[in-house]
């Protein structure tokens, strides 16, 4: 029998929702069945709605964009501090890490497989840089892991090499009748026999970099003419007037470091007037390597626009598609035809990044202008030519010239 009493509770909705809050997943799923079932008309009832309500629809926008700017605002300052709270702590930070790959291996998987999907080129050198580190790092067991190998195949074919040998018999003899006819060549010419010294891989790229890194760091002018008053020939370099000039301060000051005078720059030296030559010389040479950088860095973001245009379409599509949406319907209100929808998300896509390039772009002209600027009137501030150079923008009273 039905209760009847006013206490009693009544039965609607509530065992449903008791329902769906024991089995989340199940309540999840049958709502998905029931989206794609109804998928047609669940598009044209939520078309009929916003139709009705036109206002209401875009106020919904606004605020739905308010909140993803809000989360990406918040997880932007969260990658933030968890990249200062790696940096400060990284044992810390690389055990979490471990510690989560090893609880969630599909998930690892999962994001790995996304980020191939998005990035297939990046993956690809950034394997290929892991690998040649890690080969870098165990060269040594690597190296001895080689070695048993081949003995190995040494034991299962001693006449291994021997057959190589007879299979490429014509290849070799050639090879050694250019040795000795470089050989009697160099013999002939007065000249010694070559010499290798055969290194590692590795020892090879360490080697490279180090070289690169000490010939691209830029000298300033008391470095060069240290470097040139050390040289034992000075007609072997081909040093700059200006560098020559302090080449031979600094031997001045080296023959008599007792004679205060002999440090000082002066205009009645024999050299001329130091310091104006010094200052002109800066000048020209810091122009020209801000010109040479403002030129690299212009083709570098030209040459990222790809890049971030494929960013900006991940991030912004949907919103474009609903924008789009929303004109095409008011196009077709209007009497005019709908938009193509992909067309037109590409171009405005190609608009909205064209606008950022242009702003990066007028940002980093603007910057250059404030340095160079700061170039050619640091001369008259900074009135000893003998200090250590100083990068544009970095004085107290200019600033840091990245405004």
């Amino acid at each position: 029998m039905c209760p009847t009493g006013e206490d009693d509770e009544p039965t609607g909705a509530r065992p449903q929702q008791d329902w769906r809050k024991a089995h989340p997943e199940a309540a999840a799923e049958g709502r998905r069945r029931y989206r794609e079932a109804h998928h047609e008309e669940l598009a044209a009832a939520h078309r009929a709605w916003r139709e009705r309500h036109r206002e209401r629809s875009r106020e919904l926008n606004r605020e739905s964009q308010k909140r993803q700017a809000q989360r990406r605002r918040q997880r932007l300052k969260k990658n933030a501090h968890q990249r200062e709270r790696r940096e400060q702590n990284p044992d810390v930070a690389r055990a979490k890490s471990r510690a989560f790959r090893e609880a969630h291996p599909d998930k690892i998987r999962e994001y790995q497989r996304r980020y191939k999907e998005r990035h297939p080129e990046r993956a690809r050198q950034s394997s290929r840089e892991s690998a040649q580190r890690y080969r870098d790092k165990n060269a040594e067991e690597l190296r001895a892991k080689q070695r048993l190998a081949a003995e190995e195949r040494r034991k299962k074919n001693p006449d291994q090499h021997k057959q190589w040998y007879e299979k490429h018999l014509e290849e070799q003899r050639a090879r050694g009748r250019d040795a000795a006819r470089l050989q009697r060549r160099l013999k002939k010419l007065g000249l010694p026999p070559i010499r290798f010294h055969r290194i590692y891989a590795e020892e090879r790229r360490a080697h490279d970099a180090a070289a690169a890194e000490y010939f691209a760091r830029r000298r300033d002018v008391a470095e060069r003419g240290r470097i040139a008053a050390e040289a034992s020939d000075a007609d072997a370099l081909t040093i700059p007037k200006m560098v020559a000039a302090r080449r031979r301060v600094v031997l001045r000051e080296q023959s008599t470091p007792n004679n205060s005078t002999s440090s000082k720059w002066n205009a009645s030296s024999p050299e001329g007037d130091i310091p104006a030559i010094v200052r002109r010389w800066r000048r020209a040479r810091d122009l020209q390597a801000l010109r040479e950088t403002h030129e690299a860095l212009v083709e570098k973001i030209r040459a990222e626009r790809p890049q971030i245009l494929e960013h900006h379409r991940e991030r912004h599509e949907a919103r474009l598609r609903e924008e789009i949406r929303l004109d095409s319907i008011a196009r077709e209100v209007q009497g005019l035809p709908p938009y193509d929808v992909d067309e037109e998300v590409t171009a405005r896509i190609d608009n909205e990044v064209t606008l950022i390039v242009d702003q990066r772009l007028r940002s980093m002209r603007n910057r250059t202008i404030a340095r160079a600027e700061d170039i050619v009137h640091r001369g008259a501030v900074n009135g000893d030519p003998a200090a250590p150079h100083q990068v544009p923008g970095t004085r107290p009273d200019v600033g840091t010239g990245l405004r």
